[in-house]
């Protein structure tokens, strides 16, 4: 062949064996060493190594149940409190209702009005009221038997009595 044709020879490309022209078939099984084989395996769960992170979990969720139901309690005492709230406003308001009735019913006018119209009583006079005079002599004296109490209480008594 010329040097100047081998760029055109379509020959190259052309099966030479009948072998060739049949693909071979392919095997798709792998083959792993042994030694590969152990760190593609799943390991085995042991419960003795999952047990801290298993407590732990539990005791994440008995402080996140502690934590929701505290929260639930606070909100019944919050609203307890309101209604507890509204029912002392509603009765300091009957309260003063009844205070101001009674007052009304109580009061000297009324009072006055009942005795002189059910009772029959009249208002004092200025001639009714009569004065009386006690000459000097005359004093009352309360007796209260005396104690022997201490020498203090003896001598605030004799001050008292020295300045009285």
């Amino acid at each position: 062949m010329a040097a100047g044709t081998t760029a055109y020879d379509f020959g190259m490309f052309e099966p030479k064996h009948k072998e060739a022209q049949e693909p071979a078939q392919k095997n798709n099984v792998i083959e792993l060493p042994q030694e590969r084989l152990k760190e593609n395996r799943r390991p085995k769960h042991r419960v003795l190594a999952m047990l801290p992170t298993i407590l732990s979990f539990l005791v994440i969720a008995g402080m996140a149940g502690a934590y929701i139901y505290g929260q639930v309690q606070l909100a019944e005492l919050s609203e307890s409190l309101g209604t507890v709230s509204k029912q002392l406003s509603e009765a300091q308001s009957v309260y003063t209702q009844m205070k101001m009735k009674s007052e009304a019913q109580i009061s000297l006018e009324t009072i006055e009005n009942y005795a002189s119209e059910q009772l029959g009583m009249e208002k004092i006079n200025r001639n009714e009221v009569e004065n009386v005079t006690l000459s000097e002599g005359d004093k009352t004296q309360v007796l209260v038997p005396i104690e022997d109490e201490g020498w203090f209480s003896r001598l605030i008594r004799s001050v008292r009595s020295f300045l009285s």
